[in-house]
């Protein structure tokens, strides 16, 4: 995949990641519990949604790449046409580490920046950060999965996802 269309790509990633909070607050008792369980972790709210988010980004950019490796396309509607559940399967199948290939190789701004950073630190720690590295991976799945389940079509992708994002007005 050349570096334009990947920075598509890892962008469009970034931006469905960004919605994925939102959609899946429908049910507020979800953002409650989910910030409660930061404060127990000892992570900042704000912090810990940003991870949560870069997380679920890199995992999407993963099954993307591993695309392109495979030889099949690698472009938006590959991203758009995978089903929600590959993407929270990939989340159990992948190593801490290998969530770090799908880094982008420049960030967009400093927050982007600073986020990518934290991850590798967290994917690299043992003890407490580990946990909250499990934690935060247990949550993108979840993410994932309860999304797809919401679905009204057997198969949810990443363009449905799109979709619901733009239905509630949540892309840019």
């Amino acid at each position: 995949m050349n570096s334009a269309h990947d920075n598509v790509v890892w962008r469009e990633c970034r931006v469905l990641s960004r919605c994925l909070l939102p959609l899946i607050d429908q049910e507020t008792w979800r953002r409650d519990r989910r910030h409660d369980d930061f404060r127990e972790r000892g992570l900042d709210v704000p912090e810990g949604e940003r991870l949560l988010g870069t997380f679920a980004a890199l995992t999407m950019h993963t099954v993307i790449l591993d695309a392109a490796a495979a030889g099949r396309p690698a472009f938006l509607e590959a991203l758009h046409a995978t089903p929600l559940h590959v993407i929270a399967q990939t989340v159990i199948n992948r190593r801490d580490y290998e969530f770090l290939a799908a880094a982008p190789a420049r960030a967009a701004d400093d927050t982007e920046e600073r986020d990518l950073a934290v991850f590798r630190l967290l994917t690299y720690q043992t003890g407490h950060a580990a946990h909250v590295f499990a934690y935060l991976g247990s949550q993108v799945r979840a993410t994932f999965d309860t999304l797809a389940s919401r679905s009204r079509t057997t198969t949810a992708t990443c363009g449905d996802l799109r979709q619901w994002a733009s239905q509630a007005k949540l892309l840019p």
